[in-house]
């Protein structure tokens, strides 16, 4: 500064020099007091200081040496203004200018700032308009600009500071050639608000001329590219500054001039600059009032200074990522209302060292602790539990070790903590289940040890119910996703009710000691089994994390809602079983994609479609295997479509077993089917035998010699034809030529096997038709996997029904093959040996096909040895329907069936009379051949006697030959005794 003394003596003192003087006070009273009474001793008299450059220097000097010292000086070089009597006039009270003058400086603004670019500038050339009304600027009711609000406006170019005194040369002036720039915003001097934040004002700030302004109490200018010094004494009745996100490089100390001077500073920000200082300089005689000090991101390294003790009134206290050092000081109890410490991040491997002192769980008020990416030692105490309104608490990247006190669920009273973050550090033990109590809190606790020293972590804070985020929730280690998803299952399934929850939940034990959980040698869950266990409520989507299971019974429970799609993923499943429950919806096509799936059992539900599944592997489980709610009555309009399924049930959960009968697997439709092949067969079976027994009767050639015989044999085959296909029956009529008689029996005929075909239709096992008569005699019980039938049909009913069908239908068998073995004969004409094979025919086939329905019809629906019986003597009835009808037709009109009983009559009469005839004839054949038998006799006698007549010759002969050869008497008395006895033996034999 520059000072002039009129007279005889001239001396200035810089700036530099009056500001340490001022500053003398720090350090000592009667000091400052002797260098102020030695400089106003040497200008008394004639000596009067002129001017100080700096107008806060000018007011507290002169105040000191008025107030304090009791000098009364008096301005007479600085002929501003003839009224002053005050050294501090020109700040208190006669500093102004005009309208014009203001105008004039907000135009020179908005030249120097690019203004013609600006985002918004209405006004700011409209010479009709006063300046109060421009965009971004507010007056007092003398139109003096109070507020100026151009915050992200495109401003551009250098601060707009423009107030200077100096001479044409632009160096400074004795007090006679100063003059005084009414450009710019140190002309302003009623000025209270000034924003001009987030715009491109560069360069650096000149502050000496914004000392004028007397009013000023915010100040911001964050977001620009501002650089060199920061001053936060830009204003002595500053509150707000704003200085963040910038350049700046430095930061001027705070200066005390007197005991009152920036008592109203309550907030300062200088984070995100590149000011590079020791921490003592910048944080030495900070305003005892300040609130708020920010000044994160920048460069500043050293310690903190202990003087920090004095801010009874600091809030926040921001100096992070920095590279600050040392220990951290104990200061926290002086800070009686201290919300947020963030020392957090210091750069260069540096960093506040040592443990955490006491003090700091002692601060009541805070809320926001973060002393990450440090090198703090020692461990997190009880105490911590104390911070009662804490809401960010953040240790991380530190050296902190031991274990967690169960405190850290007290903090914030276990509601206000957001973030806690204990990361990357070294702590042991077990971690507190009461951490997961920390509602809508974030939890960071990796990089520690917790891995080498616990199980698991408390289940509550796994699943982050209370809590917002937990970073280790997919740690497999301390998280077993099987844990978390039995427990989500838990949940949703209303677990809490559950009639045997024995370990569900608790925040410890392993989930393979929880009620109905199996697990493997790797603790992987194979097996879960909650059958009637009062599971309700709905199955969650996180049984799909159950990758490892194989077996899966949630039956017997009243579980609802669809089955989530989720249970499709788990593709070793061998076993599921969710019946008995009250499932609805689509049940999810990822089960036919379980390829190792053996038993799958979802009656007794409400699930509407069943995706067409493979056939389960091996069948092991035979009927029981698939079973599913296909079968009638139905809870819906139609019954559920189940192409594979082994087993449907209906909504009186009685179940009856959907397979292919070997009929179908022939290929064939069903039993109406097979039955017309087997007619079909059976009828050309016939023919064959029919045409091989007319060839043999024609190489036969039987009887044409005896023309009564004959007749006879016609009318004895008539009568047999007639006996065999009885006749009381309406088929009768087909061993006559009657049309009327064929037409009756005919429909008769076609009447039986309409009702019969009735019996076949209800057969057929189609499980989904309300008009079947299967019986759904089977049962799946809640608590086996096995399902039974019910029915009371057994072997003996069978053998009853055997006996009953053989005693009934034999007979016409029997009959109807006869007919057709006469049909052969060729002793009745074409007509009659058709007549003959067409009944036949249709007395077997008819009688073959009645066994076959009731056969059919009782293994569909009997139940009990009565059923069979029951039904096979319905059966019965019908194959006696032909008799009821002949009846009816006799009783309706005798002339109908009479022609049955006269040729009846006639042929018994003609066989009586031809059997007489016939026994005549035999009596004359039996004489002839008695006389042709004596006759035999007869001559079987001469031939004996011829034959010994030549025996008697042949001895003579001999006799004759011996005498006449005289052989020696013993020869010839051998021969003669051997003639003699041979002749003996040969007179013996008549």
């Amino acid at each position: 500064m520059v000072m002039d003394v009129s007279g005889t003596k001239n001396l200035m003192i810089q700036g530099v020099l009056l500001k340490e003087i001022i500053m003398l006070g720090k350090w000592g009273l009667q000091l400052r007091t002797a260098v102020i009474a030695r400089i106003l001793q040497y200008f008394e008299g004639d000596a009067t200081f002129i001017y100080l450059n700096s107008p806060q220097c000018y007011c507290d000097f002169y105040n000191y040496a008025e107030n304090e010292l009791g000098y009364s000086l008096k301005p007479r070089a600085l002929n501003i203004n003839e009224e002053f009597t005050n050294p501090c006039g020109p700040f208190k009270i006669h500093w102004s200018s005009t309208y014009s003058d203001e105008r004039e400086s907000l135009e020179a603004i908005y030249n120097a700032t690019n203004g013609h670019n600006w985002t918004n500038n209405d006004g700011w050339r409209n010479e009709t308009l006063g300046h109060c009304q421009w965009y971004g600027i507010s007056c007092n009711a003398d139109s003096l600009v109070t507020d100026i609000d151009l915050r992200d406006n495109n401003l551009a170019g250098r601060f707009p500071v423009y107030t200077r005194y100096v001479n044409s040369n632009g160096n400074p002036v004795l007090v006679n050639e100063w003059q005084q720039s009414k450009y710019g915003l140190a002309n302003l001097y009623k000025l209270k608000t000034l924003n001009l934040a987030e715009n491109k004002l560069t360069g650096m700030i000149e502050y000496r001329p914004l000392y004028n302004l007397r009013h000023l109490s915010y100040w911001d200018v964050a977001g620009n590219q501002l650089s060199g010094v920061l001053d936060a004494q830009v204003a002595p009745s500053l509150k707000y500054a704003d200085f963040s996100n910038n350049g700046f490089t430095s930061m001027r100390r705070f200066v005390q001039y007197k005991v009152s001077s920036l008592q109203s500073l309550r907030f300062c920000d200088s984070s995100n600059n590149a000011i590079q200082q020791d921490a003592a300089e910048i944080l030495e005689n900070i305003p005892p009032n300040i609130e708020h000090f920010l000044a994160s991101s920048n460069q500043i390294y050293g310690k903190l200074p202990a003087s920090l003790d004095n801010l009874p009134k600091l809030r926040q206290l921001n100096i992070s990522s920095n590279a600050l050092s040392g220990d951290l000081p104990g200061f926290m109890e002086s800070f009686a209302t201290l919300q947020e410490l963030d020392v957090s991040n210091q750069k260069n491997d540096v960093g506040f060292t040592g443990p955490i002192s006491d003090n700091v769980w002692r601060s009541l008020s805070l809320q926001i602790l973060n002393l990450a990416d440090n090198r703090l030692t020692g461990t997190v105490p009880s105490l911590v539990g104390n911070l009662a309104v804490l809401e960010v608490f953040d240790v991380s990247n530190n050296f902190l070790d031991s274990s967690l006190p169960s405190e850290l669920g007290m903090i914030g009273g276990g509601g206000s903590l957001k973030h806690l973050d204990l990361s990357s550090n070294a702590f042991t033990g077990t971690i507190p289940f009461q951490v997961g109590q920390l509602q809508g809190a974030s939890v960071f606790l990796k990089d520690n040890r917790f891995q080498n020293t616990s199980t698991t972590a408390p289940l509550n804070l796994c699943l982050e119910r209370e809590v917002n985020e937990f970073d280790l929730a997919d740690d497999a280690t301390l998280c077993p996703p099987e844990r978390n998803a039995l427990s989500d299952i838990y949940d949703s399934a209303k677990g809490a009710e559950w009639t045997n929850g024995s370990l569900w939940l608790d925040d410890y034990a392993s989930c393979c000691d929880w009620k109905g959980v199996t697990c493997d040698d790797m603790n992987h869950v194979v097996k879960l089994n909650l059958t009637n266990n009062g599971l309700s409520g709905q199955l969650s989507e996180s049984i799909g994390n159950l990758t490892f299971v194989k077996e899966l019974d949630l039956s017997d429970n009243d579980i609802k809602a669809s089955i989530p799609t989720e249970l499709g993923k788990l593709s070793n499943l061998t076993l599921l079983c969710l019946s008995y429950n009250a499932f609805t919806g689509a049940a999810p096509e990822g089960l036919a994609e379980m390829r190792e799936l053996q038993l799958l059992q979802l009656q007794s539900n409400r699930i509407t479609k069943i995706p067409t599944i493979p056939r389960l592997i091996d069948n092991i489980h035979g009927q029981s295997t698939f079973v599913a709610d296909c079968g009638v009555p139905s809870d819906f309009d139609e019954a559920l479509e189940c192409e594979n399924c082994t087993m449907c049930c209906n909504e009186d959960d009685d179940c009856y077993p959907q397979e292919e009968t070997k009929v179908v697997k022939w290929g064939l439709k069903g039993y109406g089917t097979f039955a017309a092949v087997l007619s079909a067969c059976f009828i050309a079976l016939c023919c064959m035998v029919a045409i091989l027994l007319y060839i043999i009767a024609r190489r036969k050639n039987i009887g044409n010699s005896l023309t009564s015989a004959v007749e006879m044999r016609i009318k004895q085959n008539d009568m047999y034809a007639l006996s065999k296909i009885g006749k009381d029956s309406v088929y009768s009529y087909f061993v006559t030529d009657k049309i009327f008689g064929w037409m009756a029996a005919l429909t008769t005929l076609c009447l039986q096997f309409g009702i019969l075909v009735f019996f076949i239709n209800a057969s057929e096992a189609n499980l989904q038709n309300d008009r079947t008569d299967v019986q759904f005699t089977w049962k799946c019980p809640r608590d086996t996997y096995a399902c039974e039938n019910t029915a009371g049909l057994t072997d003996a009913g069978w053998a009853i029904f055997s006996v009953l069908m053989v005693a009934f239908l034999s007979k016409d068998l029997i009959s109807g093959s006869k007919l057709i073995n006469h049909s052969a004969r060729i002793t009745h004409s074409f007509k009659s040996r058709i007549r003959f094979f067409f009944g036949g025919l249709c007395l077997c086939w008819f009688t073959l096909f009645a066994l076959y329905v009731s056969t059919v019809y009782n293994k569909a629906i009997a139940t009990s040895n009565t059923d069979i019986i029951v039904n096979a003597v319905v059966v019965l009835f019908v194959m006696d329907l032909d008799e009821w009808i002949f009846s009816t037709l006799e009783a309706i009109n005798e002339d109908w069936t009479s022609h049955i009983a006269s040729s009846d009559d006639e042929m018994k009469e003609q066989v009586a009379s031809q059997q007489d005839e016939l026994r005549n004839l035999r009596e004359i054949v039996e004489k002839m051949q008695e006389s042709q038998t004596q006759m035999e006799q007869i001559a079987s006698q001469q031939e004996e006697l011829r034959k010994m007549c030549e025996i008697v010759e042949k001895m003579q002969s001999l006799f004759a030959s011996a005498r006449s050869k005289n052989v020696h008497a013993c020869e010839g008395d051998i021969n003669a005794q051997q003639i003699e006895t041979k002749h003996g033996d040969d007179t013996a034999v008549p």
